[in-house]
């Protein structure tokens, strides 16, 4: 006798039996909607209608109602394992402590087990069919060899019914992944002849569906020896789909192919020029981002001419032709209160107590290293979208120089967003408190500088003089000179405190590498370790040497990309000088101070 599910709460008034063929029918009707998501959406509905609540599945108590609910709560995706394809089978939901939910199909009790069994002699539809007997598959249950072919039949079967192109598409890769992994290779044969016939079709047809395409030609070609007519296949999807992401993906797949060197060399060549004629059909940053892809390939490639040719014309962008909007905003600090941060560097005595009070007085630019982080923190809780927009930064030239590449890497990036907005708010008033150590004093003479630079251990008179001069263009009104002559001796500073510790950092030359010290940001690292207060480490690495943000000063400079500096960048770098300057020794004055 045929049961017709009304409600999950009419289950319980039922026998076993009657449960079983009521369910049944549930997967059945479920399995006539128009997707599989749907036919899932359809069958939790039949089910738990009329629970309390819509209660949990694991506190329905009835089982034939809980395995089936269960049944259809798994994930089932096709992965890549190398080069191949596998079939995985996960519960929808998987705790930090290991909990899931459903149970893994291993963790399934074997009574639920036996109602899967059941219902594959209850249920009729192909898509109901597929899902039981490959769940009976994974927990190798009874005869699991034959429950692997009847599910492979099945989902061949469901896919002709599907409207979705997707689901067609996916439910052949399953069928076929099943079946090979059982050897039942005439099946699997027929299956492949099924999907070529579908990318045919696809191609053939007024839809542009390049997405189901891609998913019939990822099946075929995890074949361990794929048939022949994918690479006519693949040619005319070349030719039928304009869009540079499509191309770019059929073109891999060719490249992958090729067996021939010249063939794989002409191949990444076309990929190449994909992407440029992209470029020549954009504007802004569209253009300079498929320019970075066609550079991107072409070092895939390792054809240096290639690459060369590539590079010419990212290079030839300018920061203009990017059209970045600039955004601005201004905040106004009452002149009494100016006056409030001032008086600390007017009262100080004298024009030395005054340059040390500059980093003891007014701290890092970049603000507290505990604050930003809680600051990056909350920021991350309360705008949770701006955490998933990928973002590149730029140089000076405007030509693309970081991108994150992993969790920790967006989380430093936004560190040095945080940052580098505090610099913006100090580096002002910095400007404004060394510009007030000239007026209330007096600018010294280079030899004064000299002797007060010279009073730590690790300054010779050379150097000393050097960061006079620096502070000397500054309060002449060449802020830009002080900057750019300051900056090479933090690198200096930093060097010194290094070799003071006996620490053995110099490398000699490794082939054409000259010897050399590493770079800043290693050396700030051995200081951070040996005891440098952490805010002012993050303050010398984000202005001076951050790849993930902030100003990164010191490289913008040394290679040409900042061809101006006004007073708050000097300001902050001069700061950064003395502070470091001061960790060479301990100054009489500073003591004094």
């Amino acid at each position: 006798m045929a049961h017709r599910l009304k409600t999950g709460h009419n289950l319980g008034m039922m026998s076993r039996d009657d449960q079983i063929e009521g369910v049944a029918s549930a997967i059945d009707q479920a399995a006539q909607a128009s997707s599989r998501f749907e036919a899932a959406r359809a069958l939790r509905v039949a089910l738990l209608s009329g629970t309390p609540g819509d209660a949990p599945v694991e506190e329905i108590s009835d089982l034939p109602a809980k395995a089936a609910l269960w049944a259809f709560e798994y994930r089932i995706s096709i992965e890549r394992d190398s080069n191949r394809q596998r079939v995985v089978v996960e519960p929808r939901f998987r705790g930090a402590s290991g909990e899931t939910d459903p149970p893994t199909v291993a963790a399934v009790a074997q009574e639920v087990v036996e109602v899967w069994h059941v219902l594959t002699s209850k249920v009729t539809s192909p898509w109901g069919l597929a899902r039981l007997q490959h769940l009976l598959f994974e927990r190798r249950f009874g005869r699991a060899h034959e429950h692997a072919i009847a599910a492979a039949e099945s989902y061949l079967a469901a896919a002709k019914n599907w409207e979705v192109g997707l689901d067609r598409a996916k439910f052949l890769g399953i069928a076929l992944r099943v079946a090979r992994s059982v050897n039942s290779n005439d099946q699997a044969d027929l299956i492949v002849s099924q999907l070529l016939g579908d990318a045919r079709q696809e191609l053939a047809g007024d839809d542009r569906r390049p997405g189901v395409f891609m998913r019939l030609m990822e099946s075929i070609l995890a074949e361990r020896n794929p048939p022949g007519a994918v690479d006519d296949l693949l040619e005319d999807a070349f030719l039928k789909y304009n869009d540079p992401f499509i191309r770019d993906n059929v073109l891999r797949l060719q490249i992958a192919r090729a067996s021939d060197a010249g063939a794989k060399k002409g191949l990444w060549g076309i990929l190449v020029n994909v992407w440029n004629e992209a470029a020549n059909h954009s504007e802004g940053l569209v253009r300079a981002t498929h320019l970075k892809k066609a550079l991107e390939c072409a070092e895939s490639s390792q054809d240096h001419e290639l690459v060369e040719q590539a590079a010419a014309k990212l290079q030839r962008l300018r920061k203009e032709d990017l059209r970045l909007a600039t955004f601005t905003a201004s905040t106004g600090i009452d002149d009494a209160e100016i006056e409030r941060l001032l008086a600390p560097i007017s009262g100080a005595g004298n024009w030395q107590h005054a340059l040390l009070g500059l980093y003891q007085i007014y701290g890092p630019a970049t603000g507290n290293l505990t604050q930003n982080q809680a600051r990056v923190e909350r920021h991350a809780r309360e705008f949770v979208l701006s955490g998933l927009l990928s973002k590149e930064l730029v140089g000076g030239d405007g030509l693309p120089r970081y991108r994150p590449q992993s969790d920790g890497d967006r989380d430093a990036m936004a560190l040095a967003e945080q940052e580098s907005y505090n610099i913006q708010m100090m580096a002002p008033m910095l400007a404004m408190a060394l510009s007030r150590v000239a007026d209330a004093y007096g600018i010294p003479s280079e030899s004064e500088l000299a002797e007060f630079f010279s009073q730590t251990p690790l300054t010779d008179e050379d150097l000393a003089h050097a960061l006079g001069r620096a502070f000397i263009r500054y309060w002449a009104g060449d802020a830009e000179g002080a900057a750019f002559t300051i900056i090479p001796r933090i690198e200096t500073l930093v060097r010194n405190l290094v070799i003071a510790m006996d620490r053995g950092v110099y490398r000699l030359q490794r082939d054409q590498k000259p010897g050399q010290y590493p770079g800043l940001g290693y050396l700030l690292d051995i200081l951070k370790a040996r005891g440098m207060d952490e805010s002012w480490h993050r303050c010398v690495l984000t202005v001076c040497a951050n790849p993930a943000g902030g100003w990164n000063i010191r490289n913008e400079v040394a290679h040409g990309f900042i061809v101006n500096m006004g007073m708050p960048v000097a300001a902050v770098v001069l700061q950064i000088a003395i502070y470091l300057w001061s960790l060479n020794g301990s100054p009489d004055d500073a003591n004094d101070g």
